[in-house]
């Protein structure tokens, strides 16, 4: 829920799911967009600012890197996934080319304290998850399909069978819980007739 505007500090702490903003330093011809919170994606250049979470990611297809000990104001990082984390990058995918290096500009920072000017770090999952929900189905069948790699089909078959189930008249729930997902895969699943 971020504005085009927003206000940033030079406070960053480095923890995983930290907003920090960021301009980007140079062009790339491939892998060179990045996911908008609608789902759309969008062509990055030099000189955009973008919003990028702090974070690690391990891909055997794309960039790998992980959280840097310490980030600072004018510290350069990279755009490790179409998704928008941003951490130091470990490896490349040489069908990718190097990745989108960012300069960093600040945390972002959220008001959540009515009437008060009071900001603090904006921050992916702010409010903790349960560790261990309570599952009730109600009898509702649930099927859950993984795979240990990328590009392995589990999106596709999902969707396959979102598809399938729903042209049959039964509603379907989906979701794909993965640290790094796109929007585009529930997007996929919801064309596909998720609700």
């Amino acid at each position: 829920n971020l504005k085009r505007e927003i206000r940033v500090s030079a406070d960053i702490p480095c923890e995983e799911g930290v907003l920090i903003a960021a301009e980007v330093l140079n062009n790339k011809s491939t892998y060179n967009q990045l996911e908008l919170t609608s789902g759309r994606m969008a062509v990055v250049k030099r000189g955009d600012i973008v919003v990028g979470a702090i974070g690690h990611r391990k891909a055997l297809f794309g960039y790998s890197g992980h959280i840097p000990e310490s980030v600072a104001v004018g510290d350069t990082l990279q755009i490790l996934n179409m998704g928008g984390v941003i951490g130091a990058c470990d490896s490349i995918n040489a069908s990718f080319g190097q990745p989108f290096d960012v300069r960093v500009l600040g945390v972002v920072l959220g008001f959540p304290y009515l009437g008060e000017r009071i900001g603090v770090p904006v921050r992916i999952g702010m409010e903790k998850l349960a560790i261990e929900p309570p599952l009730d189905t109600l009898g509702i069948p649930v099927v859950a399909i993984a795979g240990t790699c990328m590009n392995s089909g589990k999106t596709v078959a999902a969707t396959e069978l979102v598809r399938g189930l729903s042209r049959r008249g039964l509603r379907v729930g989906a979701v794909k819980l993965t640290g790094v997902s796109l929007m585009r895969d529930a997007l996929s699943m919801r064309d596909a007739g998720a609700v």
